[in-house]
């Protein structure tokens, strides 16, 4: 049995084998891994009282975006809102409250907007056609990352919808937001 070729062979193999070790240890490395953690944040229903002249113009209804909600929520899983790493709202609803039993029968479309300041107001959600006899609707989310505009403190929700058939002078809505918040550790 010849036995220069499988030692021939390994003599070649092993030095190779360590190099692409000591290449791939060196890659982990150089990665730095951030711990982050993510919980959901639930706020309460905003109650949005609508004039349909005001909500379908294009600055739409205002509403304030509650931001003790958030506070308390990083509070209770005891992070700081330094440690905010990413916000992004998972779920938007709306409902009628008054005047009950009202269907979304006249509303073509809606868009819920998220802005600070003088700045252009970040889409969050929207439904661009509404179905008919509707009395919730689920918006569908864009998937904005809006962190910066909650870190602000002064985010505000701009509300808009546009008519396809008459509607009540004034109604009023519940609208329902959750997010998912990443914090680092």
């Amino acid at each position: 049995m010849n036995w220069n070729m499988p030692l021939r062979a390994l003599a070649v193999a092993l030095p190779l084998s360590a190099l692409v070790w000591a290449g791939c240890s060196k890659q982990a490395e150089k990665e730095d891994i951030v711990p982050e953690a993510s919980f959901s944040v639930e706020y309460p229903a905003l109650p949005v009282t609508i004039d349909s002249a005001t909500v379908a113009g294009p600055s739409g209804a205002v509403l304030e975006l509650d931001n003790n909600v958030l506070a308390q929520a990083l509070q209770a899983k005891q992070y700081t809102p330094g440690q905010l790493t990413e916000f992004t709202f998972t779920k938007a609803r709306l409902y009628f409250s008054t005047p009950v039993n009202s269907s979304y029968n006249s509303v073509k479309s809606v868009a819920v907007k998220l802005a600070v300041g003088d700045a252009a107001p970040v889409t969050i959600a929207k439904l661009p056609a509404v179905p008919n006899g509707a009395q919730t609707l689920l918006l569908d989310l864009t998937g904005a990352d809006v962190l910066q505009a909650v870190k602000s403190g002064h985010a505000r929700i701009v509300f808009t919808m546009e008519f396809d058939g008459p509607m009540p002078p004034v109604s009023t809505h519940m609208l329902v937001l959750d997010a998912r918040v990443k914090v680092s550790l």
